[in-house]
């Protein structure tokens, strides 16, 4: 059963991580972690950018309490 995501790994990403993006398409931003030739891609739409971010804000929030 897939739940909109598709891919079987995991990474890590250490504080010193160089973190980027770019336009892929209209539609769409690729964030780029640890550069754009040795690094991990992940495409994201609007709506999924504006849920990483809500995802993640929390996940930080947590870290603090």
């Amino acid at each position: 059963m897939h739940s909109g995501f598709h891919m079987n790994t995991w990474a890590k990403v250490d504080d010193d991580c160089e973190i980027t993006y770019s336009p892929d398409g209209p539609a769409a931003m690729s964030l780029y972690f640890g550069g754009r030739m040795e690094g991990f891609e992940i495409v994201l739409t609007r709506t999924t950018l504006d849920r990483l971010a809500a995802v993640a804000a929390e996940a930080r929030d947590k870290l603090a309490a």
